[in-house]
């Protein structure tokens, strides 16, 4: 099994447990999987989740007076420009 696929698989399980309302105990107990790995999964993907977070940059957008400002200095210099060439 693929890395993604695995990822893609616990992720469901622990879905699957957080929305018994069982207790992690009850719910390993009755799909046969032991306790130390789900722990080890919720850790991983929580880790993975945090990493992906982290991974975020967010970018400055400009404000509508910036974007109007640089609009009116584009039109000047492109008729600066045209004088030049004229």
């Amino acid at each position: 099994m693929k890395k993604d696929e695995k990822i893609t698989l616990w992720s469901e399980r622990i879905h699957e447990f957080q929305s018994s309302g069982q207790t992690c105990k009850t719910w390993c107990q009755e799909h046969r999987i032991p306790v130390s790995t789900m722990n080890y999964w919720m850790r991983k993907l929580k880790t993975l989740d945090e990493q992906s977070d982290a991974d975020m940059i967010f970018a400055k957008m400009p404000t509508e007076t910036e974007i109007s400002k640089n609009e009116t200095l584009n039109i000047s210099n492109l008729w600066s420009n045209h004088d030049r060439i004229a």
